[in-house]
């Protein structure tokens, strides 16, 4: 697989790229999508080691240790750098899983009937453009997740031979239930506090 042809046609040609990715396993996908996650969480995890590294030089707390027998706080910056490379591979992995899973119920009902597989696809390769600029502060913490939602909306209408109509609708109650639902629990938790 030539991830770099793949990328290129997700982000610039995705309706083709995704026709053409029909036949492909759940394993091609996961050999895409993973490389492109441990990429974005190395990159994390540098920023993070450079960031707890600087501010604890900063304030002064290199040589503080906060329990007996714990390394003292300017040694520990490399381990949060590497609990964090660790845990973003998990969370993404676990998230792509997820997201495929609750995505493909509506997908179902709006009558998606190609299976998990082709939803979990659109997922994965969707996610391409959060996973290149995921680690690119500012305006892009916005355009990369929109940019990636329209990619798994032509995703699932090329993977799925879906309208685009019913696609939108499907990822709309996606997004829309789980924002309803927590809504609920916290306006019920608020109003039992007050």
């Amino acid at each position: 697989m030539n991830i770099l042809g793949r990328i290129r046609g997700f982000a610039f040609n995705p309706s083709k790229e995704f026709a053409a990715s029909k036949e492909d396993t759940l394993t091609d996908a996961f050999k895409y999508y993973v490389p492109l996650l441990a990429i974005l969480a190395l990159i994390l995890a540098i920023m993070v080691t450079i960031v707890v590294t600087a501010m604890v030089s900063m304030l002064g707390l290199s040589k503080l240790t906060l329990m007996p027998g714990l390394p003292e706080l300017g040694k520990i910056a490399p381990l949060l750098g590497a609990g964090a490379f660790v845990g973003i591979i998990a969370a993404g992995i676990i998230a792509a899983i997820y997201i495929a899973v609750w995505l493909h119920i509506w997908v179902y009902l709006f009558g998606g009937r190609r299976g998990l597989k082709q939803t979990a696809k659109a997922i994965t390769y969707g996610a391409t453009p959060c996973l290149l600029l995921g680690w690119v502060p500012g305006p892009n913490i916005i355009i990369a997740p929109i940019w990636s939602l329209l990619l798994v909306i032509t995703g699932v209408m090329e993977l799925h031979e879906l309208s685009s109509g019913m696609v939108i609708l499907a990822v709309i109650l996606a997004i829309l239930v789980p924002v309803i639902i927590v809504g609920i629990i916290a306006a019920v938790i608020v109003s039992t506090i007050l």
